[in-house]
């Protein structure tokens, strides 16, 4: 085949492949915590798949290879897929390269690659395999200004996920990130990710896991208290706005989770570093109390009742009362009911931070009503 009609044949594959980015799903839209800018300037291709992400975009690939035991990627692909000009000589089989202030020059065939005038040797010749021009993995690092890391565990998955990155843009090798990453190259269904939990979606029902492995259903179901044991995550509440599902993230930020689920749109609530211990709601927005059994840092400066609302698509939460007042729980951590309507929340409270006696601090002891917005609250009854 002569190079007049291989180039012809490129000219479709990039069609088809970058063609279909505007109609692409987006890693951002399926993790959390990752932004755009996070994922500016990174590809991520698999030698198992004819499926990349470019800047977060899913887009049809030219697959990667392995042969002889290297890694081989698609020269041109890569290329256009960071900007790059890139044009072939069909006269003499030579491939020039021009991206940022470099100029890379090599030819079909040849271990040579040339960076700015410099000349090295790659450890196999740029080839063409399937129609399309193949270099080695790790010249595409320097020839881009990129960090480029190979992952293979053939124990977890199948696939294996090539990251091409600028260097200092390591948020696309968040753990979790990647975990995603290698889900949605095994066709799995993802409803919802983040750094704590991938949420997937199997033969018409949700599965949750908190280590991207191993999955288990996500349904509501009734806390049953037991005596003997304490429950901080794996728990539902189910309010008039539907269901809220509480994760705690014990192998990794020890902190606890609030998310809305609705079918299967679900959305992040509120992160605490204390234990979130009740959950209601009222006119559309969320309250909840947490418990500060080992103390929490700057609690002089904030309450441990909270409320959550929604906007543009986001959750947004803040504390409620007076700063420094604990609320829902007296000194002997025995629980009070409290209530919320439109006059605010009552319960019992008291001043829990600060340089007080103990003494002065029963003089705080009473029932307060908090307002629904805000960081006031009156006391009702001593």
């Amino acid at each position: 085949m002569n190079v007049k009609v291989i180039l012809t044949l490129f000219t479709v594959t990039l069609f088809l492949a970058f063609g279909y980015t505007a109609h692409a799903e987006n890693l951002h839209d399926y993790y959390e915590d990752v932004t755009e800018y996070d994922l500016k300037n990174s590809m991520i291709l698999s030698p198992e798949s004819s499926m990349a992400f470019i800047n977060g975009q899913k887009v049809a690939a030219v697959q990667p290879i392995v042969k002889d035991g290297r890694t081989l990627v698609p020269l041109r692909f890569i290329s256009e897929g960071f900007g790059a000009k890139i044009d072939f000589n069909t006269k003499n089989q030579s491939v020039t390269i021009k991206y940022a202030n470099k100029t890379i020059f090599l030819k079909i065939g040849n271990n040579n690659i040339s960076i700015n005038g410099k000349s090295s040797e790659m450890d196999v010749a740029a080839s063409i395999y399937n129609n399309s021009t193949y270099i080695p993995l790790r010249y595409i690092g320097e020839a881009f200004y990129k960090k480029v890391v190979y992952l293979k565990n053939a124990e977890i998955q199948p696939y294996s996920l090539i990251i091409i990155r600028d260097v200092n843009g390591t948020a696309i090798e968040n753990l979790n990130l990647i975990r995603v990453s290698e889900l949605l190259y095994q066709g799995k269904s993802i409803v919802y990710s983040d750094r704590f939990m991938a949420v997937i979606k199997e033969n018409g029902h949700l599965l949750f896991s908190n280590t991207f492995n191993d999955f288990e259903p996500f349904v509501y179901h009734e806390l049953i208290e037991d005596k003997n044991s304490v429950r901080l995550g794996d728990i539902w509440f189910n309010t008039d706005m539907g269901y809220f599902y509480l994760n705690y993230a014990y192998n990794t930020t020890q902190e606890f989770i609030l998310y809305h689920v609705d079918g299967e749109a679900i959305t992040r609530v509120a992160i605490e570093k204390a234990p979130i211990k009740a959950v209601k709601t009222y006119l559309n927005n969320v309250y909840y109390l947490t418990r500060y059994e080992r103390g929490i840092l700057n609690a002089d400066e904030t309450s441990n009742l909270k409320y959550a609302t929604f906007n543009n698509g986001q959750w947004f939460s803040d504390y409620l009362g007076k700063p420094g007042f604990y609320y829902g729980f007296d000194t002997l951590g025995n629980i009070y009911d409290w209530q919320i309507n439109v006059n605010g929340i009552s319960t019992f409270g008291y001043q829990r931070s600060g340089d007080l006696s103990s003494d002065e601090r029963k003089k705080t002891f009473g029932h307060y009503r908090i307002e629904l917005k805000g960081k006031h609250h009156e006391l009702v009854t001593p």
